[in-house]
């Protein structure tokens, strides 16, 4: 009796010992003030439509170019999956990323979802 006390005890004491872990390994988050540094770099992408690649910037400001053109926009919100800016046009841009860099580019003027990549 005294073994089974024992084996219950341990296999409660492991269940809640290894759900406490798996809620610790969720989805990685970025912490607020370190968003725009996620964000930042330079990306390049594809444009099918008009045969041609181009060099997508965001500086730690979040300043957004193409390029080499500083593209007047405002940010409208930043969070672990996306960065949404909105041009001086009302169309929106939008950078989504997974939990470890930016992976797309959503031009709404152009109704286009690009693939990004580092640029190399």
């Amino acid at each position: 009796m005294k073994k089974r006390r024992i084996f219950a005890f341990g296999a409660g004491l492991l269940a809640g010992v290894s759900s406490s872990f798996k809620l610790k390994r969720g989805k990685h988050r970025h912490p607020t003030n370190a968003l725009p540094l996620f964000y930042a770099g330079t990306w390049q992408y594809y444009d099918p439509e008009r045969d041609r690649s181009h060099r997508l910037t965001i500086s730690p400001q979040l300043k957004l170019g193409i390029d080499h053109r500083q593209i007047p926009v405002t940010v409208q919100k930043i969070d672990n999956d996306s960065l949404i800016y909105l041009d001086q046009y009302g169309y929106h841009i939008t950078i989504q990323a997974n939990a470890s860099q930016p992976v797309s580019l959503i031009d709404e003027a152009d109704d286009q979802v690009y693939h990004i990549k580092p640029f190399k």
